[in-house]
């Protein structure tokens, strides 16, 4: 009897345990046991109040923020300004994402859902915590697994939300932009000498700054040289006194371009470049160097006040090894020259010049007499020329010759 008692005991407990399990679990995953389930994750009353948004991410971070001005910029890179179309997609991306459905509370399935991909935390001007939001891989059906704060519950949502706690991705690439219709001339620094063109009306040609000049601007290569630096753009940064320390640095001074813009409205646009570039090892069998060029830009500007200027001062910036091959060295890139003429060669008569024009003549016999030298005759007897030399004539024998030819051409 307590045998039997036990038994069912042991199976009204089996039972129980087992709808208690299906209850826990379909409360994870039904959307009516959560009021989340379909809301916003991200209010979009809060945009407002936001002055500072901190992200981290495997052990990077990045600070973006306010500043006096009430302009974004990136904190942690030097208060660089920020891209801000980057930043607005972020932000757009959240607010538009939406609580699909509850994952789990376990915490074996949480560590499964990689929940460090990224913790993003809007913040007041005052510190307040408003979002707190830390991501988890993307799962197959869409959507990526997040969680609230510091609970330990894991959601999904609708969009898929890309987060970068890198600064220097935040920072906005374009240090000047102008228009190349505004560009009123350019002033060149080439190898051995300074050239310059202007032009009076953006739709007008280039013409050379010297008052006589034999060399004619390329249109088209100057004006597809103002297009590649109508936007300049750096790839790093770094503080310019921990940088002019570095070998790259030293060894890029002595290799420098430079060219200056001068826009109609007068202002003055100065552009330097240095560049470093690796040897490659001697020898055959020496492998190739597999160093990247670094190449350093700086911008001056003629507004004294101008925020650039600033930057410049404390900040050294790298830029692309193609805009540094892209300010031209030698005339021959931005001018044609004018073109010699052919002057006959030392010991040559002029009567000489252009004889092959003569032995191409349609004249199917030609006779080239000097006097005092051998009768040359030339025949062409349809496949080959012939050349045939006659002993030179006497005055007197040339003259009987010429009289007799006369009488015998007279009527």
């Amino acid at each position: 009897m307590k045998l039997r008692t036990l038994l069912i005991v042991a199976v009204i407990l089996a039972i129980l345990t087992s709808v208690g399990y299906y209850i826990r679990n379909a409360s994870l995953t039904t959307p009516e046991d959560d009021p989340l389930i379909g809301t916003q994750i991200v209010d979009p009353n809060i945009l407002k109040a936001v002055t500072k948004i901190h992200i981290t991410k495997e052990g990077e971070e990045a600070i973006l923020e306010q500043n006096d001005q009430g302009k974004w910029v990136v904190k942690s890179l030097y208060g660089l300004p920020i891209d801000f179309g980057k930043l607005n997609r972020m932000i757009r991306s959240m607010v538009d994402s939406k609580v699909l459905r509850r994952i789990t509370s376990r915490e074996n399935r949480l560590a499964r859902l990689d929940l460090t991909q990224g913790t993003v935390k809007f913040l007041s001007d005052e510190g307040k915590e408003l979002v707190n939001l830390t991501y988890g891989k993307s799962l197959s059906g869409g959507g990526k697994a997040f969680i609230f704060g510091y609970e330990k519950t894991a959601f999904l949502s609708s969009e898929n939300p890309s987060i970068d706690a890198n600064s220097n991705n935040w920072a906005d690439k374009v240090l000047y932009k102008f228009e190349a219709d505004n560009v009123a001339g350019i002033q060149f620094v080439l190898s051995d000498e300074t050239w310059g063109v202007r032009r009076d009306d953006k739709d007008k040609d280039f013409v050379s700054t010297l008052p006589v000049d034999a060399r004619t601007p390329k249109q088209s290569d100057i004006k597809s040289l103002i297009n590649r630096f109508t936007s300049l753009r750096f790839t790093e940064v770094g503080e310019r006194e921990t940088e002019s320390a570095t070998e790259a640095w030293k060894l890029a001074v002595d290799n420098e371009r430079s060219l200056k813009f001068t826009l109609f409205s007068g202002e003055t646009i100065s552009v330097k470049m240095n560049q470093w570039a690796p040897l490659d090892p001697e020898g055959e069998e020496a492998p190739a160097t597999t160093e990247s060029p670094v190449a350093y830009l700086h911008i001056s500007i003629s507004q004294p006040d101008h925020a650039i200027n600033g930057l410049m001062d404390r900040l050294i910036f790298k830029a692309s090894s193609y805009t540094f091959t892209s300010i031209p060295l030698e005339i021959t890139e931005v001018a044609d020259l004018l073109e010699p003429e052919e002057e006959p060669e030392e010991g040559t008569s002029p009567a000489e010049i252009g004889s092959d024009e003569q032995e191409d003549s349609p004249a199917s016999a030609t006779t080239k007499t000097i006097q005092g030298q051998p009768e040359i005759k030339q025949h062409d007897d349809g496949n080959s020329v012939i050349f045939e030399a006659n002993p030179p004539k006497k005055e007197e024998a040339v003259e009987n010759a010429e009289e007799a030819e006369a009488a015998t051409k007279s009527p």
